[in-house]
């Protein structure tokens, strides 16, 4: 297994690994619905792509997750993180998570932060394991998922 960063040009690497993300997702998890993205052209694709870094795990052809990080008022962000349910427990989501680490810190950044959904004890056991921690903070998940998301933060 390999994780890659994956630019415009693989635009379809891109939105194969997105489309999985949203199908096996419950709805509301990210802030696109998988009908939605479903519906998008190439042009949508390479624009998704150009607003942040993304990796893909893949296992020869095989794409098993996928994990993006942005810049949010200046502040780096871990952000669409999954991993396909056959590729759970083989390391990936590590894999994954440190790659979004290694991208701030090459940076120059000295903290990375993401939202958590409230309950998802998962994702939050994978990012206390990778030194996240709670910073307290809490907003709303989505309009369509009424949830509370709340804030963890890294010190690279």
């Amino acid at each position: 297994m390999i994780v890659r960063q994956v630019g415009a040009e693989e635009w379809q690497v891109a939105r194969i690994a997105r489309l999985d993300a949203l199908a096996g997702s419950a709805p509301g998890t990210f802030s696109l619905s998988y009908g939605e993205a479903a519906e998008w052209d190439e042009q949508q694709w390479r624009r998704w792509l150009a607003d942040r870094t993304f990796f893909v795990a893949e296992s020869g052809t095989e794409v098993l997750g996928c994990v993006g990080g942005l810049s949010e008022f200046g502040t780096p962000t871990l952000v669409s993180m999954f991993v396909a349910a056959r590729a759970r427990g083989t390391g990936t989501s590590d894999r994954l998570v440190e790659a979004v680490v290694d991208w701030a810190r090459a940076a120059g950044h000295t903290r990375l932060h993401l939202w958590v959904a409230h309950g998802n004890s998962h994702a939050e056991k994978l990012y206390l394991r990778h030194g996240f921690a709670s910073s307290g903070r809490r907003r709303p998940g989505s309009l369509e998922q009424p949830r509370i998301d709340y804030e963890m933060v890294r010190t690279l």
